[in-house]
């Protein structure tokens, strides 16, 4: 039987509400990048908006069923971009009408992704085509109440708010520099995921 995996879009929200530090919410410079300004972008999530229903991914591969799937994961890259593939080929299923995606399915949507123009790196996040990735040196804060798995966000994201916290001077030691990164992402608790996630984000 083929495993089924249910659609992470669900509340991340801890007992304890988890806030990212409001310094994290200045952009230092500003002065450089004036058409974006001083404040710092939070997370937003892609609201899920129906396309099309089931119909169309059984129609996989036929040419139409592909333009279709491709240019709604190009849609929520662009928006919620970097993300990791397997979360756009959820979110991209929700659109139509699907919330639950079996190993094949959701091979058949990376695979639409990959066959466009967007960037997928070597950790599968897709980038949005008005990102460079190696000059990316941004960040996107977001609490414990939006629907962001910790584990599905970009080590070059976490990598980047952990240089911006080292830079402000708000971490002395590795464990204060790992507690402040976590919060930055609405996180407070120390899981082995979790750990293992912002390690090889931090090493890297």
């Amino acid at each position: 039987l083929l495993q089924t995996a249910e659609v992470v879009i669900q509340s991340t929200t801890q007992d304890d509400p988890v806030n990212p530090d409001p310094s994290v919410l200045v952009r230092k410079n500003a002065a450089e990048t004036p058409r974006i300004g001083s404040e710092r972008s939070e997370f937003e999530p892609w609201n899920v908006v129906p396309v099309g229903d089931t119909s169309v991914l059984d129609d996989l591969p036929k040419k139409l069923a592909k333009e279709q799937v491709r240019a709604v994961a190009v849609e929520i890259a662009e928006f919620e971009g970097p993300i990791h593939i397997d979360r756009l080929a959820e979110l991209t299923a929700a659109s139509f009408g699907m919330n639950k995606l079996h190993a094949k399915r959701r091979g058949q949507i990376s695979r639409q992704i990959g066959a466009t123009d967007l960037y997928i790196d070597a950790d599968k996040f897709v980038w949005p085509g008005s990102i460079v990735p190696n000059g990316w040196r941004e960040f996107r804060p977001n609490s414990s109440d939006i629907d962001r798995p910790f584990t599905r966000i970009s080590p070059v994201e976490i990598k980047n708010a952990a240089r911006f916290v080292q830079e402000s001077g708000g971490a002395a030691t590795r464990d204060e520099l790992e507690t402040l990164t976590l919060q930055t992402f609405g996180r407070k608790r120390r899981t082995a995921q979790f750990m293992k996630h912002l390690s090889r984000a931090l090493d890297s």
